[in-house]
């Protein structure tokens, strides 16, 4: 058997997660232990609490299956209470102790996934890189911390190396101010937060990874994987939006006419978009996590999102779901003209955003590329929607002219 030794900046935030804090986010470099330090603590809370469940969920299954699952969870399981004391089932992806107590492992990127762990109820809720998941899907797990067991507090974790300043967990963690008002958040003190980087795990790393590794990277890379820092995606496709762009809604412009944008999936975003002579402003958003089509659009109607005949333009993929948005008609989806057009309003500062369209904000600093020059389709829903409705408006203006 193999003891578990937590690192000075780890036993630091064991001491957090034992407080009466009930969300906690490590946050840091690559390599720092956040992942480790998490999943034991899962492990010791289902040894320690028999019959309790436990969620360990990323974006994608396929990722917490080969990054947590295999590479931290299995490992430390062999390690700390042998083989012969759990057992995996792998169709379900779950976990079974000995006690009875049980760790799932979950996409919420994927429906048939979300209804499935979404099924249940828990002790503890571990989202694994939350900088990639959207808070419509965080939010939506929350009521599943409810399990009771006699003794076991029930607690969110959380980890991530950090996305852009603008991205929802920095908001609510750092800021302690509500992703969608930018109110302070109400009970503060529920909301802690800790930085660990790679020095911190220096004992459990090669003699040569931050030296040889993470020191060469580019500026904004080594920011985020090196010193933990909430800055711009390096690949930004947008870099050139910067905060002096955001507007308060107050100062919305009286507009000519609306066009809005609609994308399809787990997660649905919408985006409203107004013009006023030669600004494009975009005004509003609303988004969604495992709901139907239908419930969606009657959303939008109850938000008084629909304005005259204002045509929404929609994922071409959708198919017959765009029937069931009002407007709805198929957009333009010429990925590049649609980016270059949007870069080309940016730059020339024709474009703005209401401070109130937060998951355009949350994105528009994460959306990049990765090095192949392929976007990196990872919490893109809202980009999407903004593209579908800003350039298939402009392109059919030039239709129409």
């Amino acid at each position: 058997m193999k003891k578990f030794r937590p690192t000075p900046a780890q036993r630091k935030a064991l001491s957090l997660i034992k407080s009466k804090t009930k969300h906690i986010l490590l946050f840091g470099g690559s390599r720092s232990g956040k992942t480790t330090l998490l999943v034991m603590v899962i492990i010791f809370r289902a040894i320690r609490y028999p019959g309790s469940r436990h969620l360990i969920c990323r974006l994608r299954l396929k990722d917490a299956k080969s990054s947590v699952l295999h590479e931290t969870l299995l490992p430390w399981l062999e390690h700390t209470i042998g083989s012969k004391r759990y057992k995996l089932i792998r169709h379900e992806n779950f976990i079974q102790l000995y006690n009875g107590s049980e760790i799932w492992i979950g996409g919420l990127g994927d429906r048939e996934q979300v209804d499935r762990i979404l099924g249940h109820e828990y002790n503890t809720i571990y989202f694994n890189e939350v900088s990639q998941i959207s808070y419509h899907a965080v939010t939506t797990a929350y009521s599943r911390l409810a399990m009771k067991i006699p003794g076991c507090r029930n607690l969110f974790l959380y980890d991530c190396n950090p996305a852009s300043p603008l991205h929802w967990a920095y908001k609510v963690f750092i800021r302690k101010i509500d992703f969608k008002t930018d109110t302070p958040i109400v009970k503060p003190e529920m909301y802690e937060s800790m930085l660990i980087n790679p020095e911190d795990n220096l004992l459990n790393l090669a003699d040569d990874y931050i030296e040889d590794v993470l020191d060469i990277l580019p500026e904004r890379q080594k920011a985020r994987f090196r010193h933990g820092l909430w800055v711009k995606s390096d690949g930004c496709i947008y870099d050139r939006f910067e905060e002096s762009m955001i507007i308060d809604p107050n100062d919305l412009p009286e507009m000519e006419y609306y066009t809005a944008g609609q994308d399809f999936g787990l997660n649905m975003a919408a985006v409203k978009i107004g013009y006023n002579k030669d600004k494009v402003y975009i005004v509003k958003d609303h988004g969604g996590h495992n709901i139907t089509t239908r419930t969606f659009n009657t959303q939008l109607t109850e938000r008084n999102w629909f304005k005259d005949d204002m045509p929404v333009y929609c994922d071409p993929a959708g198919g017959e779901r765009i029937q069931e948005i009002t407007g709805g008609q198929k957009a333009n989806n010429a990925v590049d003209p649609g980016i270059d057009y949007i870069n080309s309003l940016i730059e020339r500062n024709r474009l703005l955003i209401s401070s109130e369209c937060t998951g355009v904000l949350s994105e528009i600093w994460d959306y990049s590329r990765d090095e192949d020059d392929k976007i990196i389709k990872v919490n893109d829903h809202y980009m999407d929607a903004l593209r579908y409705g800003v350039f298939t408006g402009a392109q059919s203006g030039i239709i129409l002219s």
